[in-house]
C-alpha cells in the first residue's frame, strides 16, 4: 500500500461546479497531501474509494463521485491518471454489516458514524484476476 486516507463529508459530484466542487477537490487535496510527501508515484496503480453514506441512497453516482478524487491526486500522488490500471469503486451504506480486519483508518472512521469516502492507494493485482 503506498497511501489510504478518509475525506470527512458527503462527496460532491463532479457534475456540480462552483465552489462546492472547488471547496471539496481542495479538502480531498489536503487530506491526501497530509499522508503523502513523497514525489509522485510513476508506476501501475490501483485505487480504492469507499462512500460511507448516511440514509437509503448516496448522495452521488459512482462515476461522479470517483472523479474529483482521481484528478485531484494526480501530480500530487502519480504523476498521471492513466497510471491506475486498477479501480474498485463502492458505495456503502456506513450502518451495513463489516468485516472484521479492516485498516485501523477505516475503522476509526466508520465508528465515528459521519459520512465519509476511504481512500487507498495500492499497487495493482498482477496478474488480474478475471471474473469466474
Amino acid at each position: 500500500m503506498h497511501l489510504e486516507f478518509v475525506v470527512p463529508g458527503p462527496p460532491i459530484s463532479n457534475q456540480s461546479p462552483g465552489p462546492n466542487l472547488t471547496n471539496w477537490r481542495a479538502l480531498v487535496l489536503a487530506e491526501a497531501n497530509s499522508r503523502w510527501n513523497n514525489p509522485p508515484l510513476k508506476g501501475n496503480i490501483k485505487v480504492i474509494l469507499i462512500n460511507f453514506y448516511i440514509g437509503s441512497k448516496p448522495s452521488v453516482d459512482i462515476d461522479n463521485m470517483s472523479k474529483p478524487f482521481l484528478d485531484v491526486m494526480q501530480e500530487s500522488v502519480y504523476e498521471d491518471d492513466r497510471q491506475i490500471r486498477q479501480a474498485e469503486i463502492s458505495l456503502v451504506r456506513i450502518d451495513a454489516p463489516f468485516v472484521v480486519g479492516a485498516s485501523k483508518i477505516l475503522v476509526a472512521a466508520v465508528q465515528v458514524g459521519n459520512q465519509f469516502v476511504y481512500v487507498r492507494i495500492e499497487d495493482p493485482v498482477d496478474p488480474f484476476p478475471l471474473p469466474n
